[in-house]
């Protein structure tokens, strides 16, 4: 297969290197920078690096597409390379910054026939895949709540990655939200054309779970994730390889739950080593193929939703926002980097 890249930033760079060790070939790279483009992948040719999206999308015969590009123009390189007759695009998250972009990229998805998927990378994680297998085994309970705290850092580009995972492995969609942005309006390490606020709020989803989010500017301390079950708790650290679950012992579970000071016994559970380089390569290996997707448009829009939804209820004076969204607010376009 033939593929090209859009976007040769950091994580485009961790795209040209999750095609190492593939059968496919990256036969041209857009960027609006070239010069760091032959750089970075001194192998390229200098006629295989664009600096313009139609140009290359026009002159080259491409079987994939890595969009790989700023936030805001995600929707719109999809749809064209859809258009242009590119049967495979993975698109980097958030797949848009509206509702009505996100639809059209369902909607050429659904018109082309073209499989496309969304690069929320720990739905190709078997850590993640061994979690769920014993979330839904039973032996713990129920999953009750799940919370996410990490250092500055905004909800669009990597607090929609913990929206994602609270789908993923509740099995659940969310019911309402009730948020808040933070106000602290931190400078965007991305540049100072983009915006992407940080915020904190609940998660109710239609079977009872609640997930919490932390991503206040005004810490700057690493991501981490606590889940609760009936009768266990997860906390997960990816960057230093930390997984941890205790539980209640069987002979204890049927004790009441208001014995909440019982012990809790660690249970073994192998950490997955932390690599966003080989779960990208994955994500691309599976696109690659004729399979099911692990991540579809349809989930990448689900993840925006929740985005959007802490957006709107900031406009509402922090009141709870149902899900799906209706009225002005799928009207809002958000602001993500």
């Amino acid at each position: 297969m033939r593929a090209g890249i859009v976007g040769f930033g950091g994580m485009g760079q961790r795209h040209y290197r999750a095609y190492a060790g593939t059968d496919i070939d990256v036969v041209a790279v857009c960027d609006q920078r070239p010069e760091r483009v032959g750089e970075s992948a001194p192998d390229l040719r200098p006629e295989q690096i664009y600096d313009d999206v139609g140009r290359m999308l026009e002159q080259e015969q491409l079987d994939l597409l890595s969009v790989v590009s700023n936030g805001p123009t995600h929707a719109e390189i999809t749809v064209a390379a859809l258009e242009a007759g590119v049967q495979r695009v993975l698109c980097e998250k958030p797949m848009a910054t509206s509702l009505a972009d996100a639809e059209r990229v369902l909607d050429a998805a659904r018109r082309t026939g073209a499989r496309v998927a969304v690069n929320h990378i720990r739905r190709w994680s078997d850590g993640y895949a061994r979690l769920l297998g014993r979330l839904r085994s039973g032996e713990w309970g129920e999953l009750r709540h799940v919370y996410f705290h990490s250092g500055s850092t905004g909800l669009g580009n990597f607090v929609i990655h913990a929206f994602d995972l609270m789908r993923y492995l509740t099995g659940a969609e969310p019911s309402w939200v009730a948020g808040a942005l933070d106000p602290t309006g931190t400078r965007n390490p991305r540049g100072e054309q983009f915006s992407d606020p940080a915020g904190y709020g609940l998660v109710m989803f239609d079977n009872g779970c609640r997930g919490l989010v932390d991503s206040g500017e005004d810490t700057g301390v690493q991501y981490f994730f606590t889940l609760a079950t009936t009768y266990a708790r997860i906390t997960i650290d990816e960057l230093n390889g930390e997984w941890a679950v205790r539980a209640r012992s069987p002979e204890d579970q049927s004790a009441p739950l208001t014995r909440y000071g019982l012990p809790m016994v660690p249970v073994e559970f192998e950490a997955p080593v932390w690599d966003i380089v080989e779960l990208t390569r994955g994500a691309l290996v599976e696109l690659a193929g004729e399979g099911p997707l692990s991540s579809t448009p349809e989930d990448g829009l689900a993840a925006l939703e929740m985005v959007i939804a802490f957006h709107e209820s900031e406009r509402r004076g922090n009141a709870r926002v149902d899900l799906p969204l209706s009225g002005a607010a799928r009207d809002l376009v958000v602001p993500i980097g």
